[in-house]
C-alpha cells in the first residue's frame, strides 16, 4: 500500500476508541449510531456496504461490507458484534464509554468483547481496499447486532433473511481465539474451533403451601432446595470431544512431565476426574466445562409474601451441551436431578454442529507461532456460545481468531463482561497485524 494511501486509514487505536464511545449496551440493545458511523467510514473509503435490520427494529442495525479479491480463493468472512454487555452495577476506574488510554491500554466496555477484535477486522478491510495486491478472495465484514443476547436480531437475521450475502463462504474468523494463555511458563494461543450449545430449562416445583407460622413438609421450596443440592453434587458424565482431544494432545507435547501425564490421562474418560485434580485448581476449572455438559441454576422465582409459604417455586437452568449431546440427553439428566414431582419445560434450545472443522489450524496456528516464537497454538472449544452457530447453518466454519499477545499478569478471561475492561495497545496492534496476514494468505 503506498504511503499516501495508507495514511488515509485511521490507526487501530483510533478506530477502537471511536467504537467504544458508542454505548451499545445490550440490553436494551441499540446499535444504530455505531452502525451508521461504520457505514459512513466505509463509504468514505469506497468500501461497498449495506445496512440491514429486522422488520420493525430500525435500531438493530447490521453492517455488511465487501472488498473484492483477485478471485483465486473463496470469500473469507470476518464476523464480529457491535453490542456489549451492560456496565450496570459495576465500579469502573475509567469512563466505560470513554475509550481512554492509560497504563498502556485502551479502556472501555467492549475493548476485548469484542470491539477490539472488530477493530482488527475493520482496519484490515480498509487497508485491503487500498492494497496494490488484493487478497486472494473477497473479504466480507459482518458487524452485527445482538450477539450478547443470542444474536437473533443480528447474525441469525442475516443468515435467515439474507443468506445470499455469504454465498461461497467456507470459513469465517470471529471472536474468542488467538490470545495468550500462560500455563507453567508456557505460552499457548487457543484458537476456537467449536462451542457448546445452549439449552435453557425451567423447572417448576409444587408442594404444600400455607401460612408461614405453621410447620409444612414437602414444600415447593424444600423440594427445590434438595434439587439444588443434588445439582451441586452430581454432574453429567465426562465425555471427550474431538476439539478437546486435539487441545490436550497439543498441550501435552510441550508441558512438563507431571502436567503432560495429567493431560494424557484426561484423554481417557475413565481417568478424567483424577486428571483434573492433578492439573491444579486454576487449570482444572478451565478444563472441566470442556469435558462434560453443565447444568447451572441461574434464577429462582418463588414466593410473593413474607408470611406465606409458596406452593410453587421455579428455577431456571442454564445448560451448556457438548457437540453431539442432544436436548433429550440433557432433559434426562435434569429429570434425574430434580425428581419426579417437578415439571420440566425447555424454553430455549440451540443445537450446534456435531463435528468440528480444524483444517485451518496449521495455517492460523503457524501465523501465531511465527509472531511469538516459542509459543504453541492449540485448537479449543469455548464453554460459552458465539454467533458461529448461526453462520454454521450456511455451512460456514468459524475460527476464533482475534489475536492478542498478552503479558502473564493480565487475566484475559476475567476482563470479559467485568469492570475496567481494557486491551493493551501492544496486543491490539499485534492482532491487527496478524489479521492482515491471515486475510492476505487465506486460500480456502
Amino acid at each position: 500500500m503506498p504511503g499516501s494511501e495508507q495514511n488515509k486509514v485511521p490507526s487501530a487505536v483510533e478506530l477502537l476508541q471511536r467504537l467504544i464511545r458508542f454505548d451499545t449496551s445490550n440490553p436494551p440493545g441499540d446499535e444504530r449510531e455505531c452502525a451508521l458511523w461504520l457505514k459512513a467510514l466505509l463509504d468514505e473509503h469506497g468500501v461497498e456496504n449495506r445496512l440491514l435490520h429486522p422488520a420493525g427494529l430500525p435500531n438493530r442495525l447490521n453492517v455488511v461490507a465487501r472488498v473484492p479479491g483477485r478471485g483465486d480463493a473463496p470469500p473469507l468472512l470476518l464476523q464480529g458484534h457491535t453490542d456489549v454487555v451492560s456496565v450496570h452495577g459495576q465500579r469502573w476506574s475509567m469512563d466505560p464509554f470513554g475509550g481512554e488510554i492509560a497504563d498502556g491500554c485502551v479502556w472501555g466496555r467492549g475493548a476485548v468483547d469484542m470491539k477490539g477484535g472488530l477493530t482488527m477486522m475493520l482496519h484490515t478491510v480498509l487497508r485491503a481496499k487500498y492494497s496494490e495486491n488484493p487478497p486472494p478472495g473477497d473479504i466480507i465484514l459482518a458487524a452485527v447486532a445482538d450477539e450478547e443476547l443470542g444474536g437473533r436480531q443480528g447474525a441469525a437475521f442475516l443468515v435467515h433473511e439474507h443468506p445470499e450475502l455469504f454465498a461461497g463462504v467456507k470459513h469465517a474468523l470471529g471472536e474468542l481465539g488467538g490470545f495468550t494463555v500462560h500455563v507453567r511458563g508456557h505460552r499457548f494461543y487457543p484458537i476456537m474451533v467449536a462451542e457448546k450449545h445452549i439449552c435453557r430449562i425451567r423447572v417448576t416445583f409444587v408442594g404444600q403451601g400455607g401460612h408461614g407460622s405453621q410447620i409444612h413438609k414437602n414444600t415447593a421450596m424444600s423440594r427445590a432446595a434438595r434439587a439444588l443440592r443434588r445439582m451441586e453434587r452430581r454432574h453429567p458424565p465426562f465425555r471427550l470431544v474431538e476439539a478437546t482431544r486435539a487441545m490436550l494432545e497439543a498441550m501435552s507435547e510441550v508441558m512438563p512431565r507431571r502436567e503432560a501425564i495429567a493431560l494424557r490421562m484426561a484423554m481417557n474418560p475413565r481417568s478424567i476426574g483424577v486428571a483434573l485434580g492433578l492439573m491444579g485448581e486454576k487449570v482444572g476449572r478451565m478444563m472441566e466445562p470442556m469435558l462434560r455438559d453443565t447444568v447451572s441454576p441461574t434464577i429462582i422465582d418463588g414466593g410473593v409474601q413474607e408470611n406465606a409459604v409458596p406452593s410453587e417455586v421455579q428455577i431456571l437452568l442454564d445448560c451448556r451441551l457438548l457437540p453431539g449431546s442432544t436436548q433429550s440427553d440433557i432433559v434426562r439428566q435434569v429429570m434425574s436431578l430434580v425428581g419426579e414431582n417437578a415439571e420440566i419445560q425447555v424454553e430455549r434450545y440451540e443445537s450446534g454442529p456435531p463435528t468440528v472443522d480444524m483444517s485451518l489450524i496449521p495455517y492460523l496456528g503457524g501465523l501465531l507461532e511465527r509472531a511469538d516464537p516459542g509459543s504453541k497454538a492449540i485448537p479449543y472449544m469455548v464453554a460459552g456460545g458465539t454467533d458461529a452457530k448461526w453462520f454454521h447453518e450456511l455451512g460456514i466454519d468459524t475460527y476464533g481468531f482475534t489475536p492478542m499477545r498478552l503479558p502473564a499478569d493480565i487475566d484475559f478471561m476475567a476482563l470479559f463482561h467485568g469492570p475496567d475492561e481494557r486491551i493493551p495497545l501492544d496486543a491490539l496492534n499485534f492482532g491487527t497485524a496478524l489479521m492482515h496476514e491471515a486475510v492476505a494468505g487465506y486460500r480456502g
